[in-house]
């Protein structure tokens, strides 16, 4: 008994010292077959790693702290299951600032490198919790992105147009549409906040989950007209009739009060009644699509998120083909 005690002691020793767990393990090694592949930038792995993440359990929420991981501690034998914890090498916090011009500072901003431009520059900086930050400034003090927490934050005040260049020119997903649907868009204050570890990620989704509620919650019933579509455009007038949250996924209902057909910047009158079926070209299933469309992006806007994937939005269509 004393054998096996120890036999299972020595076992869960050794799987504590390993750096990664095994599906990392495998997954790392499974993008060092993809290098080998070809001519491999840097963007293209962080897309691959995009495309493979969920095949292996991992979250692709969390893909700049698994990019990270990997080129720093690369194993050109793809033994990462032998790689000890002692041996990681998982910070940048103590490199020296580069020296660049604020056109070719993206680069440094992907991989999490600290660097001066002219009035620009980026750092790590670590909170009264001991949490790192790296963080990007404009004119040397005002957060314009950072990374923290496994996650992306894009602060949604561009403040003056040279910020506003400052933002163009180091945007995180300025060559990565995938990964800029998973940048969270927060204030300023939650910026400032977030930096100084008074703040959680979590806290923040909480809190505009609720301001979400709110606002589409104030404009239940109330009539809203919307312009979408091009061939062909169309008028939408319609209400919100339900809003809810489950587990952070957004819920809505919205019923469809009447559809114009336009003519340029008019209303075409002789389009026909569309609740009557009269409007030729101009379907249930096309408005539903733009609709559900519209209502993604309104969400997204007021969420401070990509909820894309996420959204359920139920479209119906008022039950009176009688109006107008």
């Amino acid at each position: 008994m004393e054998y096996l005690i120890k036999k299972i002691l020595k076992e869960y020793e050794e799987e504590e010292e390993k750096a990664f767990p095994k599906n990392v393990s495998l997954f790392f090694k499974f993008l060092n077959g993809y290098r080998k592949g070809g001519n491999v930038t840097l963007n293209d792995l962080g897309n691959f790693m995009l495309s493979n993440m969920k095949t292996f359990g991992l979250k692709p929420q969390e893909y700049q702290h698994y990019l990270n991981l990997y080129t720093q501690n690369f194993r050109e034998d793809g033994q990462y299951i032998l790689t000890k914890k002692n041996e990681l090498n998982a910070e940048y916090n103590q490199s020296k600032p580069k020296r660049t011009s604020n056109s070719k500072a993206s680069d440094l901003v992907r991989d999490l490198q600290p660097f001066k431009g002219s009035n620009l520059e980026a750092k790590w900086k670590q909170d009264y919790k001991g949490d790192w930050a790296y963080v990007v400034y404009s004119w040397n003090w005002y957060p314009i992105y950072m990374y923290k927490y496994k996650k992306w934050f894009e602060v949604d005040n561009r403040y003056s147009s040279s910020t506003g260049k400052h933002m163009s020119a180091t945007s995180p997903g300025r060559y990565n549409s995938q990964l800029r649907k998973t940048m969270f868009i927060v204030s300023q204050d939650e910026m400032f906040n977030l930096l100084n570890g008074q703040e959680t990620s979590e806290n923040i989704i909480k809190n505009k989950n609720k301001k979400f509620i709110d606002i589409v919650g104030k404009e239940i019933h109330t009539l809203k007209q919307v312009r979408l579509g091009w061939d062909p455009r169309v008028r939408i007038s319609f209400n919100f009739m339900k809003v809810s949250m489950e587990e952070n996924d957004p819920r809505i209902d919205v019923e469809v009060i009447n559809v114009d057909k336009m003519d340029n910047n008019k209303i075409d009158r002789s389009s026909g009644n569309f609740l009557k079926g009269e409007m030729v070209g101009v379907s249930k299933e096309y408005i539903t699509d733009l609709m559900k469309e519209y209502i993604s992006r309104y969400s997204s806007s007021i969420l401070g998120r990509d909820v894309s994937n996420e959204i359920s939005v139920i479209v119906t269509y008022l039950d009176n083909p009688n109006i107008n």
